[in-house]
């Protein structure tokens, strides 16, 4: 009921000039409200809204993925790190102050990304971790980003594929077409520092991201990948991982840890 009525409210307000030029102030001032919490020791400074993805990414980060911030944890202070899939950057953020990482942030959502970037900005972290946004697969590919959602902070894009976790098609909502290009084409050509770390989650096509990482994949010390819940998408990641001379370490949840022992 409340929703009905904000709503109809809107669209009042959207008829005339002052009403248009309320919402755009009210709209800018809602998205620079920012908040901090300490997550294991680190303070956290982001950029928060009530009743968004924005908020819990950072204060149920415990709750989501404990074991992500472990492996975090004992991770060796000022390595480099490679967030594929960063989303705001809740786990790039807290490598980068607890850790001393530098870190590259891979994002191609224009709806993660301005809070991304707001949320390095709060840290004073540009020094440290460096956007890209652009999408990984395979090879270098001009094709679709596909979203399933357009709101703050989700999850559930796909590049070049239309497939999700469960390897059905999403349901989109949003899309647009941009360039990709593989793990081993970004270190080349854009000069990016060799990773230690590796964490790769991007809800299905993680199999076809490490398929282009041969080089990069045999220096990594060890990846935290969240694995793909259909066959063929979990052989991928296995074979590519394996053949980069990795071991997997351990499982929790729908992560699986490998290292090069």
């Amino acid at each position: 009921m409340k929703g009905k009525v904000t709503r109809w409210l809107l669209q009042l307000l959207q008829r005339c000039r002052l009403g248009r030029t309320l919402i755009s102030m009210t709209t800018r001032f809602a998205i620079s409200q920012t908040a901090s919490i300490e997550i294991r020791g680190t303070k956290v400074n982001y950029s928060t809204l009530e009743f968004s993805w924005l908020k819990s990414r950072f204060e149920d980060i415990e709750t989501l993925e404990p074991t992500t911030l472990t492996w975090i944890d004992e991770a060796t202070p000022n390595s480099v790190l490679w967030d594929i899939g960063a989303n705001i950057g809740s786990y790039a953020i807290y490598a980068a102050l607890s850790k001393k990482m530098k870190v590259v942030a891979f994002e191609p959502s224009p709806f993660n990304i301005e809070f991304l970037s707001r949320n390095i900005w709060l840290n004073n972290l540009e020094a440290q971790v460096t956007v890209v946004p652009n999408p990984l697969s395979s090879d270098a590919t001009q094709a679709k980003l596909l979203m399933k959602s357009i709101e703050w902070g989700n999850s559930g894009s796909t590049f070049g594929e239309n497939y999700a976790e469960n390897g059905q098609p999403i349901e989109v909502e949003f899309e647009y077409q941009t360039i990709g290009f593989s793990m081993d084409q970004a270190l080349a050509w854009l000069g990016l520092a060799q990773p230690d770390y590796i964490k790769l989650d991007v809800d299905g096509i993680e199999g076809l991201i490490l398929s282009g990482g041969a080089k990069v994949l045999s220096k990594v010390k060890s990846l935290l990948v969240e694995m793909p819940e259909f066959d063929s998408g979990r052989q991928m990641v296995q074979l590519a991982l394996t053949n980069a001379g990795l071991t997997r370490e351990k499982s929790a949840q729908h992560n699986e840890i490998w290292s090069r022992l």
